[in-house]
C-alpha cells in the first residue's frame, strides 16, 4: 500500500511539476493540484489558501467538495493574521504542518476551529504549508467530511513534500500571471500614451487621460483634477465612474481630501482601504484608492485618481505604471496648454490682419501668394482661393509684381508709393519677412486704396480754390459795378444827344449791349460769391422737374431735343429750395442741349437708393445726354469757377450748381467719356440727421 502511495505520489508531482513547463493560469493549476491531491490521498474536500501580506490575510482561493454556502462563505471570509487563533493561522505562521485528528479532543483547537467544525461539519483535518524559501505563501486544508481521518507521520510528511512542490508550481504560475499583467499594463500605457500624445485638443486629451488611467489600473472610476493657472487652485476636469447621483460625474465643486493631499505633498498616495486611512475620511463608500500628482516643472499641474469599491484593488506595481503615465500627462497637458497659448496669439495675429482697413498681401521667395487678408479679397474682387499660390502678376497685375520683386530680389522696399489701376489709385508699402536668423522668407505688401482719398483731397482742393475765387469775385464784381453805372449812365446820355447821328447810334447800341453783358457776368459773381441762402420746404422733385421741362419745352423742341422723365410714382419728398433746384435743372439741361447741336435725347430718372455704408437713404436724380462728352483732362475741373470750353460762357453755370447743391446738404457726380455722353447723378439726403452729405454706388 505504502509502495501504490509512493507510485501515486510520484506521478502526481510529475504531472504537477510539467505544468512548469507551460504558461497556464493559476486557476487551472489550483484545480489540478487539488485534484491529483484528493486521487493521492483520498481526500474528499480540500481548500487551497494563498496568503495577503499586504492585507495581512490568508485568502481562499480554490474550494473543492463543498457545498454552495459553505464555498460562499470561505471565499467572503478570509482569515486574519494578526488577530485570528486558528489551525489554518498557526500553520502560515510556524510553516509546519499540523494534523488534528478530533477536533473535540485534540487540546490545541481553539473557539474559532470549534465554529468552523461546527459550520462546515468536520470531525478532523489536516494543513500544510505552501512555502518558497522557508517564507510561506499558503497552505492546503483537507479533510473526509464527518469521517475522520486516519493519517500517519509517513503520509503527513508525504503530503508536505507534495505541497512543497506544489509551492513552486504556485509560485511559478504567481510569477507568470504577475509578468502577463505587467507586459499587458505596458502594453496599455503604450497605447495609451500613443493616443494622449496626438490629442492637442485640450477637452480630448483630458478624456484620454481618464480612459487611459482606468484601463492601466483597472479602477471602476477615474477623476483628473487640473490647475487651470500656475500656482492656482485644482478643479475638476472630468470624471468617470464617480458618484451616484449625478451618472458617475463629479460636480466641479466637489472637494476630494485625498486628492488635496496628494497636491500639498506632491507625492502618491495608495490607499488599499479607504475607511482604515484619515486622508480619506470624507469617503462614503468602502474600497481602495490611487492618487499620483501631475508634476511640471516641479509644480503640481493637476492629481489624477483612481477609486475601486473593492479593498486592496491596486498594487504598488499599478502605483509605479500611473507614476510612469502621470509624468507622460503633465507633459503632455503642458503642450497642449503652450499650443493652446500659441494658437491664441495666432488668430488674435490673425484676426488683427483680417480686421485691417488695408489690404495685407504676403508672398514667399518664389513671388507667389502665400496670405491675403479679408480686405485684399474686397479690394481685388477676387476670393482668396483664386489668389494663393499665384505669382504676384497673375494675382495683382505688374504694377505690384514690380513692387514684390524688388522687395524679394534686391532687397528694396517702397514706402507710400502710388500706382495706377485703371479708374483707382493705390498706395502701396512693401516690407521683408525673415526668420528668426535672419534669413529671407518673402515680402509682405500693404496696400491702401487712395481713390476715395483723393477724391476728398481734389473736393477740398475745389473748395479752397471755389472759396478763395468767390472772395475774390465779390471783391471785383463790386468794383466793375460802381463805375458800370456811371458808364451805362453817360452812355444813355449819349445817345439822347446824338440821335440824330445813326452811325453813332449803332456805336452806342452795341456799348449797351456789351455793358449788359458786363451786367450780367457781374450778377452771376456775385450769385456765386454770396448766393442767397435757401428757403428749404419738402416738396416733390417729380412735381419740380416736370414744371421746368414745361418751362423749356419750346427751347427743348427748337434744337430738336427729345425728353424722357423715368420718376417712379412713389418717389418720396424732399427738403428744397424750388426756385435754386430749377435752377440747377435748367443749367444741366442748357448744358445738354450744348453737347448736342444736332439734336438727340435727355432722359431725368430717379430712385431711392440706399449709401454704400449704410450710412442713410438718398433719392438720386439723373440727367443723362447722349451728346459729345467730356474729356478725361476736363472731367476733374467742370465744377471749378470760370472753366468754360464754350466760346461765350462764363464758367460759372456748374459751380453755381455746385455751390447750391451743397447748400442742400446733397452731393452731385459727373459720369462721363469723350463722344458717349454724359450723366450728371445728385443725391438729395432723405435722413435728415447728420451734416454728412449722402454717398452711393449710382446706377
Amino acid at each position: 500500500a505504502d509502495l501504490r502511495t509512493k507510485d501515486k505520489l510520484l506521478a502526481s508531482m510529475h504531472k504537477i511539476s510539467s505544468l512548469l513547463t507551460r504558461p497556464i493560469p493559476l486557476d487551472r493549476i489550483l484545480t489540478a493540484i487539488v485534484r491529483e491531491t484528493c486521487l493521492v490521498f483520498g481526500f474528499t474536500r480540500m481548500a487551497v489558501f494563498l496568503a495577503n501580506p499586504a492585507r495581512t490575510l490568508l485568502e481562499c482561493r480554490y474550494i473543492h467538495g463543498f457545498n454552495a454556502h459553505d464555498s460562499e462563505r470561505a471565499f467572503r471570509l478570509p482569515y486574519r493574521l494578526l488577530d485570528q487563533d486558528c489551525v489554518e493561522t498557526r500553520v502560515a505562521h510556524r510553516g509546519r504542518a499540523l494534523y488534528v485528528r478530533d477536533y473535540h479532543t485534540d487540546p490545541r483547537v481553539t473557539a474559532i476551529d470549534l465554529v468552523v467544525s461546527r459550520i462546515m461539519g468536520r470531525v478532523s483535518t489536516v494543513a500544510v504549508p505552501l512555502k518558497i524559501k522557508r517564507a510561506v505563501i499558503g497552505l492546503i486544508t483537507a479533510d473526509k467530511d464527518a469521517i475522520p481521518l486516519k493519517l500517519g507521520r509517513k503520509e503527513i510528511d508525504a503530503l508536505a513534500t507534495f505541497a512543497n512542490q506544489v509551492s513552486i508550481v504556485i509560485e511559478n504560475a504567481r510569477l507568470q500571471e504577475q509578468n502577463q499583467h505587467t507586459i499587458r499594463q505596458l502594453l496599455t500605457l503604450q497605447e495609451v500614451s500613443k493616443r494622449a500624445s496626438t490629442a492637442f485638443d485640450r477637452e480630448r486629451l483630458v478624456q484620454t487621460i481618464c480612459t487611459g488611467g482606468r484601463r492601466l489600473t483597472g479602477a471602476a472610476g477615474c477623476s483628473l483634477y487640473l490647475c487651470e493657472d500656475e500656482g492656482g487652485e485644482l478643479s475638476l476636469a472630468v470624471s468617470r465612474g464617480c458618484g451616484r447621483d449625478d451618472g458617475g460625474r463629479l460636480r466641479r465643486t466637489d472637494r476630494d481630501p485625498l486628492v488635496d493631499w496628494v497636491a500639498d505633498h506632491g507625492l502618491p498616495a495608495l490607499v488599499t482601504d479607504v475607511t482604515a486611512d484619515d486622508r480619506c475620511r470624507d469617503t462614503a463608500t468602502a474600497g481602495s484608492r490611487l492618487a499620483v500628482p501631475l508634476l511640471s516643472e516641479k509644480q503640481v499641474a493637476g492629481v489624477l485618481s483612481m477609486h475601486s469599491p473593492v479593498q486592496d484593488a491596486f498594487s504598488a506595481d499599478d502605483l509605479k505604471l500611473l507614476l510612469i503615465f502621470a509624468d507622460h500627462t503633465a507633459s503632455l497637458l503642458r503642450n497642449v496648454r503652450l499650443y493652446g497659448q500659441v494658437r491664441t496669439e495666432r488668430n488674435f495675429g490673425e484676426n488683427i490682419l483680417e480686421s485691417s482697413p488695408n489690404s495685407i498681401l504676403t508672398f514667399d521667395r518664389r513671388r507667389r501668394v502665400s496670405s491675403v487678408n479679408r480686405r485684399a479679397e474686397e479690394l481685388f474682387a477676387r476670393p482668396r482661393d483664386q489668389l494663393l499660390g499665384r505669382t504676384a502678376a497673375e494675382a495683382f497685375g505688374k504694377a505690384i509684381a514690380a513692387i514684390v520683386d524688388q522687395a524679394i530680389g534686391h532687397g528694396t522696399v517702397v514706402s507710400n508709393r502710388e500706382i495706377a489701376a485703371g479708374a483707382r489709385s493705390f498706395g502701396v508699402t512693401s516690407s521683408l519677412l525673415r526668420d528668426h536668423r535672419n534669413g529671407l522668407l518673402g515680402a509682405m505688401v500693404l496696400v491702401r486704396d487712395l481713390t476715395e482719398e483723393k477724391k476728398t483731397d481734389d473736393l477740398i482742393r475745389r473748395i479752397d480754390r471755389v472759396t478763395s475765387l468767390g472772395q475774390l469775385s465779390a471783391g471785383l464784381a463790386h468794383e466793375i459795378r460802381n463805375p458800370l453805372a456811371s458808364i451805362s449812365f453817360n452812355v444813355q446820355l449819349l445817345a439822347k444827344r446824338l440821335v440824330a447821328d445813326s452811325e453813332a447810334g449803332n456805336l452806342i447800341a452795341d456799348t449797351r449791349t456789351g455793358i449788359d453783358r458786363i451786367r450780367s457776368l457781374v450778377q452771376s459773381m456775385l450769385d456765386f460769391a454770396r448766393p442767397a441762402p435757401p428757403r428749404l420746404q419738402r416738396g416733390s422733385l417729380a412735381v419740380l422737374l416736370r414744371e421746368t421741362v414745361a418751362l423749356m419745352d419750346a427751347q427743348l423742341r427748337k434744337n430738336r431735343v427729345a425728353i424722357r422723365l423715368d420718376l417712379p410714382a412713389d418717389l418720396p419728398e424732399v427738403v428744397f429750395d424750388a426756385h435754386q433746384v430749377q435752377q440747377v435743372v435748367v443749367n444741366l439741361l442748357l448744358n445738354a442741349l450744348q453737347a448736342m447741336p444736332g439734336g438727340g435725347r435727355i432722359v431725368l430718372d430717379g430712385r431711392v437708393e440706399t449709401g454704400d455704408n449704410g450710412s442713410g437713404r438718398c433719392l438720386l436724380l439723373r440727367c443723362t445726354d447722349h451728346g459729345s462728352g467730356i474729356s478725361a483732362d476736363n472731367l476733374a475741373r467742370i465744377f471749378n469757377p470760370f472753366f468754360t470750353t464754350k466760346a461765350e460762357g462764363t464758367g460759372l453755370g456748374l459751380s453755381i450748381v455746385h455751390k447750391i447743391l451743397e447748400q442742400h446738404n446733397a452731393t452731385v457726380e459727373v459720369v462721363s467719356e469723350a463722344g458717349s455722353g454724359t450723366s450728371f447723378l445728385i443725391r438729395f439726403p432723405l435722413d435728415q440727421n447728420g451734416d454728412d452729405p449722402c454717398t452711393g454706388n449710382g446706377y
